[in-house]
Protein backbone atom coordinates (compact mmCIF):
# COMPACT_ATOMS: atom_id res chain seq x y z
CA UNK A 1 0.00 0.00 0.00
CA UNK A 2 1.10 3.54 -0.82
CA UNK A 3 2.11 5.62 2.37
CA UNK A 4 0.45 8.02 3.00
CA UNK A 5 1.90 11.64 1.98
CA UNK A 6 1.39 15.50 2.53
CA UNK A 7 0.13 17.07 -0.39
CA UNK A 8 2.60 19.76 -1.39
CA UNK A 9 1.92 23.47 -1.71
CA UNK A 10 3.21 26.96 -1.71
CA UNK A 11 3.42 28.48 1.71
CA UNK A 12 0.39 31.11 0.85
CA UNK A 13 1.91 32.03 -2.36
CA UNK A 14 4.46 34.26 -1.31
CA UNK A 15 4.34 37.10 -3.70
CA UNK A 16 7.37 38.74 -5.58
CA UNK A 17 7.19 42.61 -6.49
CA UNK A 18 6.30 41.97 -10.23
CA UNK A 19 2.89 39.61 -8.93
CA UNK A 20 1.82 42.60 -6.59
CA UNK A 21 2.01 45.25 -8.78
CA UNK A 22 -0.37 43.10 -11.70
CA UNK A 23 -2.79 42.47 -9.27
CA UNK A 24 -3.28 45.82 -7.02
CA UNK A 25 -2.97 48.01 -10.05
CA UNK A 26 -5.75 48.53 -12.21
CA UNK A 27 -5.63 47.43 -15.92
CA UNK A 28 -3.24 44.19 -15.03
CA UNK A 29 -3.03 41.87 -17.88
CA UNK A 30 -2.66 38.32 -17.13
CA UNK A 31 -2.85 35.34 -19.57
CA UNK A 32 -5.51 32.51 -18.44
CA UNK A 33 -6.35 29.44 -20.35
CA UNK A 34 -9.92 29.09 -20.79
CA UNK A 35 -11.77 25.79 -19.81
CA UNK A 36 -14.13 23.81 -22.16
CA UNK A 37 -15.43 21.09 -20.34
CA UNK A 38 -18.30 20.20 -19.50
CA UNK A 39 -20.34 22.10 -16.96
CA UNK A 40 -19.41 19.90 -13.90
CA UNK A 41 -15.53 18.99 -14.84
CA UNK A 42 -12.73 20.86 -13.34
CA UNK A 43 -9.99 19.56 -15.14
CA UNK A 44 -8.39 22.24 -16.93
CA UNK A 45 -7.39 21.74 -20.88
CA UNK A 46 -4.67 23.82 -22.77
CA UNK A 47 -5.80 25.12 -25.72
CA UNK A 48 -5.02 27.90 -28.45
CA UNK A 49 -7.56 30.28 -27.13
CA UNK A 50 -6.12 32.53 -24.84
CA UNK A 51 -7.63 35.36 -24.09
CA UNK A 52 -5.68 38.45 -22.51
CA UNK A 53 -7.38 40.61 -19.86
CA UNK A 54 -7.51 44.50 -20.39
CA UNK A 55 -10.16 45.44 -18.09
CA UNK A 56 -9.93 47.08 -14.92
CA UNK A 57 -10.26 44.64 -12.35
CA UNK A 58 -10.83 45.70 -8.70
CA UNK A 59 -9.34 43.52 -5.93
CA UNK A 60 -12.62 43.58 -3.71
CA UNK A 61 -14.51 46.49 -4.57
CA UNK A 62 -16.02 47.82 -7.77
CA UNK A 63 -17.20 51.20 -8.82
CA UNK A 64 -20.56 50.61 -11.06
CA UNK A 65 -22.36 53.57 -12.52
CA UNK A 66 -25.74 51.72 -13.06
CA UNK A 67 -28.36 50.04 -10.31
CA UNK A 68 -27.86 46.70 -9.42
CA UNK A 69 -30.06 44.05 -7.40
CA UNK A 70 -28.00 42.34 -4.50
CA UNK A 71 -28.26 39.77 -6.39
CA UNK A 72 -26.65 41.13 -9.55
CA UNK A 73 -23.76 42.41 -7.10
CA UNK A 74 -23.31 38.85 -5.37
CA UNK A 75 -23.47 37.43 -8.96
CA UNK A 76 -20.50 39.63 -10.26
CA UNK A 77 -18.81 39.44 -7.26
CA UNK A 78 -18.38 35.50 -7.49
CA UNK A 79 -17.51 35.96 -10.68
CA UNK A 80 -14.70 37.90 -11.00
CA UNK A 81 -13.32 37.96 -7.68
CA UNK A 82 -9.75 36.26 -7.40
CA UNK A 83 -10.88 33.25 -5.22
CA UNK A 84 -12.93 32.13 -7.98
CA UNK A 85 -10.75 32.77 -11.24
CA UNK A 86 -10.52 29.02 -11.48
CA UNK A 87 -13.51 27.86 -10.70
CA UNK A 88 -16.71 27.83 -13.23
CA UNK A 89 -18.82 29.65 -11.29
CA UNK A 90 -21.13 30.82 -14.41
CA UNK A 91 -21.71 27.41 -15.33
CA UNK A 92 -22.98 26.03 -12.01
CA UNK A 93 -24.81 29.42 -11.52
CA UNK A 94 -27.05 29.03 -15.17
CA UNK A 95 -27.05 25.51 -15.43
CA UNK A 96 -25.00 26.44 -19.03
CA UNK A 97 -21.92 26.15 -20.48
CA UNK A 98 -21.22 29.67 -20.74
CA UNK A 99 -17.81 31.16 -19.49
CA UNK A 100 -17.28 34.16 -17.78
CA UNK A 101 -14.24 36.04 -18.91
CA UNK A 102 -14.23 39.57 -17.47
CA UNK A 103 -15.69 42.66 -16.50
CA UNK A 104 -15.30 46.50 -17.65
CA UNK A 105 -15.51 48.40 -14.96
CA UNK A 106 -15.53 51.88 -17.08
CA UNK A 107 -17.99 50.79 -19.56
CA UNK A 108 -20.40 48.68 -16.93
CA UNK A 109 -19.59 45.17 -19.24
CA UNK A 110 -19.71 41.59 -18.62
CA UNK A 111 -17.39 39.45 -21.14
CA UNK A 112 -18.67 35.92 -21.76
CA UNK A 113 -18.00 32.92 -24.43
CA UNK A 114 -19.37 29.52 -25.23
CA UNK A 115 -18.99 27.18 -28.04
CA UNK A 116 -20.67 27.97 -31.37
CA UNK A 117 -21.92 24.29 -31.18
CA UNK A 118 -23.81 24.95 -27.81
CA UNK A 119 -27.56 26.22 -28.28
CA UNK A 120 -27.68 30.26 -28.36
CA UNK A 121 -30.99 31.31 -27.06
CA UNK A 122 -30.65 29.16 -24.40
CA UNK A 123 -27.78 30.13 -22.94
CA UNK A 124 -28.92 34.21 -22.78
CA UNK A 125 -32.32 33.22 -21.88
CA UNK A 126 -30.45 31.58 -19.08
CA UNK A 127 -27.87 34.71 -18.25
CA UNK A 128 -29.27 37.87 -19.50
CA UNK A 129 -33.10 39.46 -18.60
CA UNK A 130 -33.14 41.14 -21.70
CA UNK A 131 -31.55 39.44 -24.33
CA UNK A 132 -32.11 41.98 -27.52
CA UNK A 133 -29.24 43.50 -25.10
CA UNK A 134 -26.41 41.55 -25.77
CA UNK A 135 -23.73 42.42 -28.59
CA UNK A 136 -21.79 39.57 -30.17
CA UNK A 137 -18.19 39.80 -31.53
CA UNK A 138 -17.97 40.43 -34.79
CA UNK A 139 -14.74 37.85 -35.43
CA UNK A 140 -16.16 34.41 -36.29
CA UNK A 141 -12.35 33.10 -36.09
CA UNK A 142 -9.08 33.95 -36.13
CA UNK A 143 -7.53 36.98 -34.31
CA UNK A 144 -10.64 38.78 -32.43
CA UNK A 145 -10.36 42.62 -30.33
CA UNK A 146 -13.71 42.57 -28.41
CA UNK A 147 -13.79 45.47 -26.27
CA UNK A 148 -11.34 44.78 -23.55
CA UNK A 149 -10.58 41.37 -24.79
CA UNK A 150 -8.04 39.87 -27.59
CA UNK A 151 -7.09 37.26 -28.39
CA UNK A 152 -7.59 33.66 -31.35
CA UNK A 153 -12.07 32.84 -31.13
CA UNK A 154 -11.87 29.41 -33.54
CA UNK A 155 -15.02 27.97 -32.51
CA UNK A 156 -16.22 30.25 -30.17
CA UNK A 157 -19.03 33.08 -29.81
CA UNK A 158 -17.78 36.17 -27.41
CA UNK A 159 -20.58 38.60 -26.01
CA UNK A 160 -21.22 41.19 -23.66
CA UNK A 161 -23.91 42.61 -22.14
CA UNK A 162 -24.10 45.50 -19.01
CA UNK A 163 -24.06 44.43 -15.81
CA UNK A 164 -27.66 44.74 -15.01
CA UNK A 165 -29.01 42.78 -17.89
CA UNK A 166 -27.58 39.95 -15.53
CA UNK A 167 -30.33 37.31 -14.71
CA UNK A 168 -29.95 35.91 -11.23
CA UNK A 169 -32.34 33.57 -9.80
CA UNK A 170 -32.32 33.82 -5.80
CA UNK A 171 -33.53 30.83 -5.46
CA UNK A 172 -31.08 29.09 -7.58
CA UNK A 173 -29.41 25.25 -5.96
CA UNK A 174 -25.55 24.96 -6.31
CA UNK A 175 -24.66 21.61 -5.92
CA UNK A 176 -21.05 21.73 -4.70
CA UNK A 177 -18.75 19.57 -5.80
CA UNK A 178 -17.48 17.36 -3.03
CA UNK A 179 -15.57 14.42 -3.33
CA UNK A 180 -18.33 12.18 -1.48
CA UNK A 181 -20.95 13.23 0.53
CA UNK A 182 -23.87 15.84 -1.14
CA UNK A 183 -24.21 18.82 0.01
CA UNK A 184 -26.15 21.68 -1.70
CA UNK A 185 -26.25 25.78 -1.04
CA UNK A 186 -28.60 28.08 -2.19
CA UNK A 187 -28.27 31.65 -4.09
CA UNK A 188 -29.22 33.08 -0.97
CA UNK A 189 -26.72 31.64 0.80
CA UNK A 190 -24.01 32.99 -1.06
CA UNK A 191 -25.59 36.50 -0.48
CA UNK A 192 -25.48 36.63 2.96
CA UNK A 193 -21.89 35.49 2.63
CA UNK A 194 -21.13 38.80 1.56
CA UNK A 195 -21.63 40.09 5.21
CA UNK A 196 -17.85 40.95 6.26
CA UNK A 197 -18.43 40.84 9.57
CA UNK A 198 -18.41 36.89 8.99
CA UNK A 199 -14.82 36.69 9.02
CA UNK A 200 -12.09 38.23 11.39
CA UNK A 201 -11.48 41.68 10.44
CA UNK A 202 -7.43 40.74 11.13
CA UNK A 203 -5.38 42.10 8.26
CA UNK A 204 -5.10 40.45 5.19
CA UNK A 205 -1.39 40.93 3.97
CA UNK A 206 1.55 39.57 6.39
CA UNK A 207 5.19 40.90 5.45
CA UNK A 208 7.26 38.36 5.63
CA UNK A 209 10.16 40.27 4.24
CA UNK A 210 12.63 39.91 7.88
CA UNK A 211 11.39 36.15 8.33
CA UNK A 212 12.70 35.39 4.87
CA UNK A 213 15.16 37.49 4.38
CA UNK A 214 14.09 38.73 1.30
CA UNK A 215 11.09 40.83 0.04
CA UNK A 216 7.99 38.70 0.41
CA UNK A 217 4.33 39.12 1.04
CA UNK A 218 1.92 36.62 2.06
CA UNK A 219 -1.70 36.18 2.62
CA UNK A 220 -3.26 36.21 6.06
CA UNK A 221 -5.46 33.14 5.96
CA UNK A 222 -7.13 34.00 9.74
CA UNK A 223 -8.60 36.71 8.07
CA UNK A 224 -10.27 34.35 5.63
CA UNK A 225 -11.88 32.46 8.99
CA UNK A 226 -15.08 32.03 10.04
CA UNK A 227 -16.52 33.45 13.09
CA UNK A 228 -17.87 31.40 15.32
CA UNK A 229 -21.68 32.00 15.21
CA UNK A 230 -21.82 34.25 12.12
CA UNK A 231 -21.33 31.67 9.04
CA UNK A 232 -25.06 30.03 8.46
CA UNK A 233 -23.35 27.53 6.05
CA UNK A 234 -20.88 26.77 8.66
CA UNK A 235 -22.91 26.33 11.24
CA UNK A 236 -25.63 24.00 9.93
CA UNK A 237 -23.10 21.84 8.67
CA UNK A 238 -21.29 21.64 12.24
CA UNK A 239 -24.90 21.14 13.47
CA UNK A 240 -25.25 17.64 11.45
CA UNK A 241 -21.87 16.41 11.43
CA UNK A 242 -21.04 16.75 15.15
CA UNK A 243 -24.57 15.75 16.55
CA UNK A 244 -24.39 13.24 19.33
CA UNK A 245 -20.61 14.06 19.88
CA UNK A 246 -19.51 15.80 23.52
CA UNK A 247 -15.57 15.47 23.40
CA UNK A 248 -13.56 17.77 21.22
CA UNK A 249 -11.30 14.75 20.34
CA UNK A 250 -14.24 13.15 18.30
CA UNK A 251 -15.61 16.61 16.85
CA UNK A 252 -11.96 17.38 15.81
CA UNK A 253 -11.60 13.82 14.13
CA UNK A 254 -14.72 14.05 12.57
CA UNK A 255 -14.53 17.40 11.16
CA UNK A 256 -11.32 16.53 9.81
CA UNK A 257 -12.63 13.02 7.98
CA UNK A 258 -15.34 15.50 6.16
CA UNK A 259 -12.49 18.14 4.86
CA UNK A 260 -10.27 15.16 3.46
CA UNK A 261 -13.03 12.98 2.35
CA UNK A 262 -14.70 15.75 0.27
CA UNK A 263 -11.96 18.45 -0.76
CA UNK A 264 -9.98 17.32 -3.32
CA UNK A 265 -6.63 18.80 -3.61
CA UNK A 266 -5.98 21.54 -6.19
CA UNK A 267 -2.79 22.78 -7.86
CA UNK A 268 -4.86 25.41 -9.77
CA UNK A 269 -5.34 27.79 -6.97
CA UNK A 270 -1.72 28.62 -7.06
CA UNK A 271 -1.39 29.56 -11.35
CA UNK A 272 -1.30 32.86 -11.07
CA UNK A 273 1.94 33.57 -8.87
CA UNK A 274 -0.01 34.37 -6.18
CA UNK A 275 -2.39 32.82 -3.59
CA UNK A 276 -5.76 32.27 -4.46
CA UNK A 277 -7.41 32.37 -1.70
CA UNK A 278 -10.96 31.04 -0.64
CA UNK A 279 -13.54 31.40 2.28
CA UNK A 280 -15.04 28.30 3.93
CA UNK A 281 -18.04 28.17 1.74
CA UNK A 282 -16.01 28.73 -1.64
CA UNK A 283 -14.06 25.26 -0.98
CA UNK A 284 -17.66 23.68 0.42
CA UNK A 285 -18.69 25.06 -3.31
CA UNK A 286 -16.01 24.27 -5.50
CA UNK A 287 -14.75 20.60 -3.93
CA UNK A 288 -11.04 21.73 -4.21
CA UNK A 289 -8.39 24.10 -2.67
CA UNK A 290 -4.74 23.37 -1.89
CA UNK A 291 -3.67 23.41 1.64
CA UNK A 292 -4.82 27.33 3.02
CA UNK A 293 -7.79 26.38 1.63
CA UNK A 294 -8.60 23.31 3.30
CA UNK A 295 -7.07 24.91 6.49
CA UNK A 296 -9.89 27.81 5.72
CA UNK A 297 -12.38 25.32 6.21
CA UNK A 298 -11.19 22.87 8.71
CA UNK A 299 -10.00 26.10 10.68
CA UNK A 300 -13.83 27.63 10.31
CA UNK A 301 -15.47 23.91 11.21
CA UNK A 302 -13.43 24.31 14.47
CA UNK A 303 -14.37 27.40 15.35
CA UNK A 304 -17.73 26.71 15.16
CA UNK A 305 -17.78 23.33 16.91
CA UNK A 306 -15.88 25.00 19.48
CA UNK A 307 -12.58 22.79 18.92
CA UNK A 308 -9.46 24.67 19.87
CA UNK A 309 -7.20 25.33 17.10
CA UNK A 310 -4.17 27.47 15.63
CA UNK A 311 -3.26 27.69 12.30
CA UNK A 312 0.80 26.53 11.30
CA UNK A 313 2.75 27.69 8.77
CA UNK A 314 5.53 25.99 7.37
CA UNK A 315 7.94 26.50 4.64
CA UNK A 316 6.02 24.96 1.85
CA UNK A 317 3.06 24.09 3.75
CA UNK A 318 0.01 24.47 6.27
CA UNK A 319 -2.63 23.13 8.38
CA UNK A 320 -4.12 23.17 11.66
CA UNK A 321 -3.21 22.73 14.94
CA UNK A 322 -5.39 21.50 17.87
CA UNK A 323 -5.51 21.44 21.27
CA UNK A 324 -6.72 18.09 23.02
CA UNK A 325 -6.04 14.37 24.25
CA UNK A 326 -4.97 12.93 21.01
CA UNK A 327 -2.74 9.33 21.48
CA UNK A 328 0.33 10.71 20.25
CA UNK A 329 1.71 8.02 18.37
CA UNK A 330 3.12 9.92 15.24
CA UNK A 331 4.66 12.65 17.62
CA UNK A 332 3.59 15.53 15.00
CA UNK A 333 2.65 18.58 17.15
CA UNK A 334 4.22 21.39 18.23
CA UNK A 335 4.16 23.38 21.79
CA UNK A 336 3.23 26.71 21.77
CA UNK A 337 3.52 28.38 25.09
CA UNK A 338 3.06 25.55 27.34
CA UNK A 339 0.34 23.91 25.12
CA UNK A 340 0.93 20.59 22.67
CA UNK A 341 -1.31 21.43 19.52
CA UNK A 342 -1.45 18.22 17.22
CA UNK A 343 -1.46 18.45 13.88
CA UNK A 344 -4.42 17.78 11.88
CA UNK A 345 -3.64 17.29 7.95
CA UNK A 346 -6.11 18.32 6.07
CA UNK A 347 -4.10 17.42 2.74
CA UNK A 348 -4.09 13.58 3.05
CA UNK A 349 -7.56 11.57 3.36
CA UNK A 350 -7.65 9.18 6.02
CA UNK A 351 -5.48 11.27 8.57
CA UNK A 352 -6.01 10.41 12.15
CA UNK A 353 -4.66 13.17 14.64
CA UNK A 354 -1.61 11.71 16.58
CA UNK A 355 -1.39 8.73 14.54
CA UNK A 356 -1.17 8.41 10.88
CA UNK A 357 2.23 8.50 10.25
CA UNK A 358 3.36 10.45 6.41
CA UNK A 359 6.00 9.79 4.17
CA UNK A 360 6.96 13.23 3.83
CA UNK A 361 6.99 14.27 7.10
CA UNK A 362 10.38 16.05 6.36
CA UNK A 363 8.18 19.34 5.74
CA UNK A 364 6.95 19.95 9.06
CA UNK A 365 10.75 20.33 9.96
CA UNK A 366 9.90 24.06 8.49
CA UNK A 367 8.16 25.19 11.03
CA UNK A 368 8.12 29.22 11.00
CA UNK A 369 4.59 31.15 12.48
CA UNK A 370 1.09 30.29 14.09
CA UNK A 371 -1.89 32.35 14.77
CA UNK A 372 -4.82 31.96 16.64
CA UNK A 373 -7.60 34.14 15.23
CA UNK A 374 -9.74 33.83 18.41
CA UNK A 375 -7.07 35.25 20.61
CA UNK A 376 -4.87 37.42 18.92
CA UNK A 377 -5.42 39.14 15.22
CA UNK A 378 -1.45 38.71 14.76
CA UNK A 379 0.53 35.99 13.24
CA UNK A 380 3.56 34.83 15.53
CA UNK A 381 6.59 33.38 15.05
CA UNK A 382 7.41 30.16 16.06
CA UNK A 383 10.48 30.67 17.72
CA UNK A 384 10.25 34.06 18.96
CA UNK A 385 7.02 34.51 20.07
CA UNK A 386 6.89 37.71 18.42
CA UNK A 387 3.96 38.93 15.83
CA UNK A 388 4.54 39.72 12.33
CA UNK A 389 3.92 42.95 10.91
CA UNK A 390 0.98 43.47 8.37
CA UNK A 391 1.45 45.67 5.34
CA UNK A 392 -1.29 47.59 3.46
CA UNK A 393 -0.81 46.07 -0.28
CA UNK A 394 -3.89 48.06 -1.70
CA UNK A 395 -2.15 51.54 -0.26
CA UNK A 396 1.20 50.68 -2.20
CA UNK A 397 1.55 51.67 -5.79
Amino acid sequence: MKPLSIGQCWMERLMNPASIDRFQKSGFITEIDLRFDTPYSYSMKRSHLVFIFLLGFAACSRTNSLSLTPAQETAIHYLYQSSLLTDTFSRVLWQVPVDFRGIDIAHDSLYFIFKITEDRARILNRVALDTTKVEFANCPSGDCQFGGLQGRIDGYAAFRMRTDNLKVDTQQVLHCLLKKDSLSLRFNDFMQEMDTNICYHTPKYLDLSAAMQTKSYSISIGSFISRKGKDRVIRKLVDSLCKGLTTVEDKAQILLDYVTNNIAYSYEDFWYDTEITKRAHEVLYSGEADCSGMSTLLASLYEEAGVPYCLLYFKNHMNIGVAGKFVPVNRYTVDIKGKTWYFAETTTPGFVIGQTRLSNDEIYDAYLFYHIPYESEFVMDGKTHQPLAYVDLEEEE
